[in-house]
């Protein structure tokens, strides 16, 4: 047994999972002649599974505290957003650049409740030299925007059904501490957005582009619901190092039942 089978193996055995037969499991590294097909086969595949793999989610993500709420029109996004705010006495909001949320609008009905709205946008023109020092400047401002926030609001790349877990990002306009310095971190995805697997995120990543390294960002986070810590006693501690709460937001894609 390599050793990759063997860390592989221990994980299983932790999380209690049957091992999958190496002849039916999915490959980590694709051939380019083969890429685009079995890229295309993966969608139609996800397609039809739209339900069962919301379901998934919803029991793995909640296994590990995090909340997860399907709506069916956008209509229903800002209605949860703007409850949990005021349940949770929020005052200020940092959230991405995004166009999803942009179409949600969301940014008016917080501010209508009293609410602050920070949007993590770059300078324009992030190629002149002015750009960079304005570009400093202005993580820094949203650093310190970020520790006095009350949420952080994001969209996600991807979320894998199979563990519950986020995968974000770092574009420009998706500042990775929307997700990891407010006590509350929502996300909204579209039913689109759910894989079954790691290894379906893997595929996707490689068929976009032909250099691997070209289409990684600086950053990519897996985020499995909140943040938890336990010390040498084996007590667990939520958002120590991060978020007290996840909460993510499923919503349908027109066609969905």
């Amino acid at each position: 047994m390599s050793s990759q089978e063997t860390f592989l193996a221990r994980v299983r055995r932790a999380m209690q999972k049957e091992e999958t037969p190496a002849a039916s499991r999915a490959p980590l590294l694709w051939h380019h002649n083969d890429i685009a097909a079995d890229a295309a086969a993966l969608t139609i595949r996800l397609e039809g599974q739209r339900v069962a793999l919301r379901e998934r989610v919803q029991h793995e993500l909640s296994s590990v505290s995090g909340v997860v709420t399907r709506a069916r029109s956008a209509v229903e996004v800002v209605q949860y957003v703007t409850r949990l705010a005021q349940e949770k006495e929020v005052n200020m909001v940092v959230r991405w650049q995004s166009t999803l949320l942009d179409t949600l609008e969301i940014n008016t009905a917080l501010q209508q409740q009293g609410v602050t709205v920070h949007t993590t946008t770059p300078p324009a023109n992030p190629g002149t030299p002015a750009a960079a020092a304005t570009m400093t400047a202005r993580r820094q401002e949203l650093r310190q925007l970020l520790a006095h926030a009350g949420m952080g609001l994001s969209g996600v790349d991807y979320v894998i059904a199979e563990t519950g877990t986020l995968v974000l990002q770092a574009f420009t306009g998706q500042m990775r501490g929307v997700s990891l310095v407010p006590p509350v971190h929502v996300a909204v995805a579209r039913t689109s957005q759910v894989l079954a697997t790691l290894a379906d995120f893997l595929l996707l990543t490689q068929a976009a582009s032909a250099d691997l390294q070209q289409q990684l960002t600086s950053c990519t986070s897996f985020i499995t619901g909140p943040s938890r810590t336990a010390d040498i006693e084996l007590q667990l501690t939520v958002g120590v190092h991060g978020p007290k709460e996840l909460h993510l937001i499923l919503l349908d894609e027109p066609t969905d039942a």
